[in-house]
């Protein structure tokens, strides 16, 4: 596969998530759970994930709120990202291991972990190549001072007052708490599994 079609695939990561957050949850739904409900082991990634799941949500939410309305005419240097340029994607890193957590099913988790190591290092290519051509020397500046993926909080810097647009924010609201609404989805599977309401047609130890 050229490296050409390789970023036009990334270019629809949005597609690209939706569709895998569909084939995960159906993955979820078909296998039973790794660990048997109430136990030590069950208790703990639950506790895990949700702690996981937040920081993922309250992050997720802290970046949209600098680039809602201006992501588009200039380059975000503030807040989250004055200490990682690509925040949205470190924090949906952190939910997409609280979600494997939350499923408690190895085989989803393992897939949540491999569909991030390989598709999103390709994506964030991608939009840096993007923002490049479209911000050129102040995206560039921006790049040699600002960790890719990794935050490094002694760069944190944000202005004391900063503008949001309400109207564009509470758009994006959704996109920053689907992480919450898949955990609701998976606890639901879990109780209806259990109750022997959907058929398990695989079990992982």
């Amino acid at each position: 596969m050229s490296g050409t079609l390789l970023f036009k695939i990334a270019r629809l990561r949005v597609m690209v998530s939706r569709i895998f957050a569909v084939l995960v949850v159906l993955l979820a739904i078909f296998t039973a759970p790794s660990f048997k409900q109430g136990s030590w082991a069950d208790m703990l990634l639950e506790t895990s994930s949700l702690f996981l799941l937040t920081v993922c949500s309250i992050g997720r939410l802290w970046a949209l709120l600098y680039i809602s309305g201006y992501k588009s005419h200039e380059v975000i240097t503030d807040g989250p990202y004055s200490i990682v340029r690509h925040p949205l994607y470190f924090f949906s890193s952190i939910g997409a291991i609280g979600i494997g957590l939350a499923s408690e099913n190895i085989l989803v988790l393992a897939a949540l972990v491999i569909f991030y190591l390989l598709y999103y290092p390709l994506t964030i290519l991608s939009e840096e190549r993007t923002l490049t051509g479209k911000f050129g020397q102040a995206y560039l500046d921006y790049i040699k001072r600002t960790p890719r993926f990794l935050p490094k909080p002694s760069l944190y810097k944000s202005p004391s007052q900063f503008v949001v647009n309400a109207d564009i924010f509470l758009k994006n609201m959704a996109t920053g708490m689907w992480f919450i609404w898949i955990f609701i989805l998976l606890n639901f599977i879990e109780t209806l599994q259990q109750n022997g309401q959907i058929p398990v047609l695989l079990r992982v130890p």
